[in-house]
């Protein structure tokens, strides 16, 4: 039960302190691998044709469950290491974040810490008389932020490259800074490659993007160890990117 003084502290499992350098590097080197299959997917998808191409190849009409289904091996590419490391090292699953117990309260953790992001995009959806895309569209399109966004980014981030890096980086707030950095620099190499435009460009005009990335990071670090579960950061991961784009 979280004690009235642990409320503004940051506390891992036990299990992170057992983490040694070895992990530290597992960490970097996972991070990196991310990188590049996000770089490549970027190219695949905005400098060939294959996306469209297949589409019209199975001929399919729903583009929000084709990017569901688009976006599946990359997803699984993203994930496999983290359990061939976890097994490698004799870890427990649960040290990623990875359990069941608590999970309703895990769930509403995540609701109410997306509260503050989503309501201000609700209040002005409303104030401007804005629809909502179709029922069909929500399951898919929420599906695909839950899984294929939130999920992979929570069990990469906040459950595995967070907990381990802590092995290299024995500072835990230096720790957190750090993946926050990492965390907004995941996003350039897929964003610059769908935006066409140079790198220096980018960064400059995406610039208060980045920071808020970093700082995204901090704010679900904190929500995460509030019951070392990815569940409550995924949900409110989830909402947070899901509700602005509901409302056309």
């Amino acid at each position: 039960m979280l004690k009235r003084k642990d409320i503004f502290t940051v506390n891992f499992d036990e299990s992170v302190k057992d983490f040694k350098f070895k992990d530290g590097i597992m960490s970097i080197i996972y991070y990196l691998y991310y990188m590049i299959i996000i770089y490549l997917f970027g190219l695949l998808m905005f400098k060939t044709n294959i996306y469209e191409n297949l589409a019209s190849y199975f001929n399919i009409n729903n583009q929000q469950f084709y990017m569901d289904i688009f976006y599946i091996p990359l997803t699984i590419l993203q994930l496999i290491p983290i359990f061939i490391l976890i097994k490698i090292r004799k870890q427990n699953i649960k040290s990623v974040g990875l359990k069941t117990d608590k999970i309703f309260k895990s769930m509403f953790l995540g609701i109410v810490f997306s509260i503050p992001f989503i309501t201000p995009t609700i209040i002005n959806a409303i104030s401007r008389g804005k629809n909502i895309i179709s029922l069909t569209n929500l399951i898919w399109l929420f599906l695909y932020f839950f899984i294929e966004i939130a999920f992979v980014e929570e069990l990469s981030f906040r459950g595995f490259i967070q907990t381990r890096i802590q092995g290299l980086i024995k500072v835990k707030w230096l720790s957190i800074i750090v993946v926050g950095i990492m965390f907004s620099l995941m996003h350039i190499p897929f964003q610059v490659i769908k935006a066409n435009i140079p790198l220096n460009e980018f960064i400059i005009n995406d610039s208060i993007h980045l920071i808020f990335t970093c700082v995204i990071h901090i704010y679900l670090v904190y929500l995460y160890t509030r019951d070392n579960n990815i569940i409550s950061t995924s949900v409110s991961h989830t909402l947070i990117n899901f509700i602005p784009s509901i409302f056309i």
